[in-house]
């Protein structure tokens, strides 16, 4: 009877261990959409070097027009040919599937068509302006609204449709997509395995922007680094005042209350009680006192660290 219950128990145990359902695996990227991804971080890059170029236009600097040109060329021959059809690819499916984002869709479509049209008039007002036939001020008006549109653009469709393009297209609808992008062949004449003549001055702004970055970059590390060995330094000291003022505090409370008790046994104790207030007040005032130095000290070794790192940012633009 009691061998019939255990293994009554130990069936019902089995069981339970079958019901667990394994959790579900984080379904792996799928190669259009890191593509995609991965261009709207080549345009980001592009579009920094091209907002460098009208700051100096702006400012009356002297600028590479080669590589003015070939920025605004390579959004023409690049994400209006090739990054943007595929993504209005993308986004046809999603129509077909999901009726409900048919107008985000369309939206999305014009926009592309809209700033394929803007980078090719910015591209033919460049051209113009280094043939001294307009001024600077309209190529850094146009270009300045162009990266803003652009930036708005990328941003909305990395936090809003991409997410949901992922949620509703099935892996049956990423195999037929594949199948159907007949852009994949196309090389990126920037940042693919061989760049193109006609861009070698933007790829080589761009290898130098690179490489400044990260020198900027274990720079301004180095810089808080050195802030923070600072601060403990004035912590370290902050902590060896405070241990020294109490050390100090606890003998002089001592001697002076033995020397009152020796004086009055009796009436010893409430002059000692008085008397430790008065020390510990003035205990508390010399650590309320260091508190203030240090956090003085920590606000001074923080506001040297941001004036270096301002300063090495204009020396490096």
């Amino acid at each position: 009877m009691v061998a019939s219950k255990k293994s009554q128990v130990k069936r019902k145990t089995v069981s339970k261990k079958k019901s667990v359902k394994p959790k579900p695996r984080v379904a792996a990227e799928q190669p259009i959409m890191a593509a995609l991804r991965a261009e709207h971080k080549h345009i980001a890059s592009v579009m920094e070097v091209f907002s460098q170029q009208l700051e100096a236009v702006d400012g009356g600097e002297l600028v590479d027009t080669h590589i003015m040109y070939e920025t605004m060329d390579y959004m023409v021959c690049w994400p209006d040919r090739f990054h943007h059809p595929r993504e209005d690819l993308v986004y046809g499916r999603v129509a077909e599937i999901d009726p409900g984002a048919a107008d985000s869709v369309d939206s999305l479509q014009r926009e592309h068509e809209k700033m394929g049209v803007s980078a090719r008039k910015l591209l033919a007002d460049i051209d113009r302006w280094r043939e001294g036939e307009i001024t600077g001020d309209s190529v850094v008006k146009d270009g300045r609204a162009y990266i803003k549109k652009m930036d708005t653009h990328m941003n909305a469709e990395e936090k809003l449709v991409f997410p949901q393009i992922e949620s509703v297209l099935s892996l049956a609808d990423w195999r037929e997509l594949a199948v159907d992008d007949q852009l994949k062949p196309a090389a990126d004449p920037v940042f693919g395995g061989r760049v193109d003549r006609e861009f070698r001055n933007l790829s080589r702004k761009l290898r130098r922007n690179l490489r400044h970055t990260v020198e900027r970059g274990a720079m301004v590390e180095w810089i808080g680094i050195e802030a923070l060995m600072e601060s403990m330094e004035v912590m370290s000291m902050a902590y060896e005042a405070a241990r020294d003022a109490t050390g100090d505090h606890l003998k002089t409370v001592w001697d002076e209350s033995v020397d009152i008790l020796r004086e009055a046994p009796v009436a010893g104790l409430f002059r000692c009680a008085t008397n430790n207030s008065r020390l510990t007040a003035s205990w508390v005032g010399d650590v309320l006192g260091i508190s203030k130095d240090t956090l003085s000290d920590l606000s001074r070794v923080n506001q040297e660290r941001r004036d270096r790192v301002r300063l090495l940012e204009r020396v490096s633009h």
